[in-house]
């Protein structure tokens, strides 16, 4: 018996070691290594940034990216969302806290646009590419003229000149403006017939009306245009990396060559 009991102990005693062996070397793993920079983008926005059924990304910011960390020496990884999602996250999407966080650092590319003569809470690049705005219009509504957007929907993305333009539209024919966080919720409203039309960045408009038959060009705005470039919190700045980099291949001709790879500002 007692011996029984003297086996069971040093069994229980290994045990106890092995479990606690176990727990110390998942303690003292390494934790993977992160980039220098998280990028947010939107995500489905061709020709900008898409994922194909493989979960390939392409687009011009993918290039734009790869070329501005190889000429600048940083890595980076890329964050899917919206403009409105990174002003809600306090310009730091992976901090579930939205606390201030040390490196990496978080920034937005894209077309979000701050409050005029805001400052304080967001720094910005200089423009990366500026494309003209569109309003597309469900067919069959009877909309042939502009006045005829009297009390339709025009749909619109937040924070971004888009939404600018849209609420001029809204103020100039008595409509009304209805935002969503991204352009694939905007296109499917008017697609489905929720709104009868919809505002978007010039090459995304030439895309959408590419493949949606039921939809027609409106106008073009000769006033408001997006802007695509960099945003990032005022406490942090652009890092220094991505605008030396951003006007290295400016200079040199490389960004014009990425612009044209895409047949975006021709």
């Amino acid at each position: 018996m007692k011996k029984w009991k003297l086996g069971a102990l040093l069994l229980t005693a290994a045990l106890l070691a092995a479990g606690c062996s176990k727990a110390e070397k998942q303690e003292t793993a390494p934790e993977p290594e992160q980039p220098d920079y998280y990028v947010g983008v939107e995500a489905d926005n061709a020709p900008y940034y898409s994922t194909d059924e493989n979960g390939t990304v392409s687009g011009f910011y993918v290039d734009l990216m790869n070329t501005l960390s190889e000429r600048g020496g940083f890595t980076y990884e890329f964050k899917t969302m919206s403009p409105a999602e990174y002003k809600a996250a306090g310009a730091d999407p992976t901090d579930e806290n939205n606390g201030t966080s040390s490196q990496p650092g978080h920034l937005f590319l894209g077309t979000m646009e701050p409050e005029a003569g805001d400052t304080s809470t967001y720094a910005r690049s200089e423009p990366v590419y500026e494309t003209g705005l569109c309003l597309l219009v469900k067919k069959g509504q009877g909309i042939r003229k502009m006045k005829n957007l009297r009390s339709v929907s025009i749909a619109a993305r937040a924070e971004t000149e888009e939404a600018v333009f849209a609420d001029d539209l809204a103020a100039s024919y008595d409509a009304e403006t209805i935002v969503f966080q991204d352009a694939a919720n905007v296109i499917s409203d008017v697609s489905q017939g929720y709104s009868g039309a919809m505002v978007l960045d010039q090459e995304k408009a030439s895309l959408v009306l590419q493949q949606d038959k039921t939809l027609k060009l409106m106008t073009t705005s000769e006033k408001y245009f997006s802007v695509h470039r960099f945003t990032a919190a005022a406490a942090e700045g652009i890092p220094e990396t991505f605008s030396s980099a951003l006007e290295e291949i400016r200079a040199d001709g490389t960004l014009n060559a990425l612009l044209q790879q895409y047949g975006l500002g021709a």
